[in-house]
């Protein structure tokens, strides 16, 4: 036989997209309406729980209340009149609080059930934040505090569980949720109008890996208000414009959100603090 050919250097394998790049389809970046957690008054004067461990994403005594089911409402008429969505796909979180606001935002659209898909993989589930469950949500600041420093770092784990280090996640164990799954959309769907139900701590990390700003910085750049809507449209980027953010607004104002400009990403890239 003939001498082996010479091999050439191994490509690089690419399980995932890169972020930031171009996206073939339109996301619509949705935080759950208000819920029983975000209600319930804590000891230190504060509202809001904290609520990651997956074994209570079921609990019914968690659901929306009737702020945010009004919430929900809101945003389907938003994304129907203002946003311009047309006949997509909504996933969602099964924690209870995601899975109720994407009921209510497939009604208010008038979308078949079919077109409701429930993220079973965790893909969409809150940031685990370990020891702090339970605890107020206030105590976010801190967390929040370390990221900043260190996106590596993660909130203390739960020293009880049999996985100690499966009971919390740092900034970048989000973005390894965002690779995949904007990976799984983008090989699934091309053109399409896409909503994502989900956290505001997950929706948060996911919208700086999209927009290609500072992961440390999450939270300050992109934080997100339960009921609120944020659209990622590659033709906007692609020309340097804003994509319209909309955050609700106080009862009783004259329009139930307010529509403002998310920074492209040059813009956030370079912002000092």
């Amino acid at each position: 036989g003939g001498a082996a050919a010479a091999l050439g250097p191994a490509l690089p394998a690419r399980a995932f997209l890169d972020l930031p790049g171009p996206l073939k389809n339109r996301y619509f970046l949705v935080c759950h309406g208000e819920s029983a957690l975000e209600a319930a008054p804590q000891g230190d004067g504060s509202r809001g729980r904290l609520l990651s461990n997956p074994g209570f994403k079921y609990d019914y005594g968690l659901s929306l209340t009737p702020r945010g089911k009004a919430q929900m409402a809101g945003v389907a008429e938003l994304l129907e009149a203002e946003l311009g969505f047309t006949d997509g796909w909504i996933y969602t979180s099964n924690f209870q609080r995601a899975f109720q606001s994407a009921l209510v935002l497939r009604e208010g659209l008038g979308l078949p059930f079919a077109r409701l898909r429930t993220e079973f993989s965790g893909l969409l589930d809150p940031r685990k934040v370990g020891a702090l469950d339970g605890g107020p949500a206030a105590a976010l600041e801190g967390v929040h505090a370390a990221d900043a420093r260190d996106p590596f770092s993660a909130p203390p784990p739960v020293e009880s569980s049999l996985q100690p280090s499966a009971s919390t996640e740092s900034v970048y164990d989000v973005l390894r949720r965002a690779l995949e799954a904007l990976t799984r959309l983008e090989r699934t769907y091309s053109g399409e109008d896409v909503v994502l139900v989900s956290h505001a701590s997950t929706l948060s990390v996911f919208t700086a890996a999209m927009m290609g700003t500072e992961l440390g910085r999450h939270h300050r750049d992109w934080p997100y208000a339960h009921g609120q809507c944020v659209v990622y449209d590659q033709q906007l980027v692609g020309l340097g414009r804003p994509a319209p953010a909309c955050v609700p607004r106080p009862p009783g104002a004259a329009a139930r959100f307010r529509c403002g400009g998310l920074r492209p990403p040059q813009a956030a890239a370079g912002a000092q603090e």
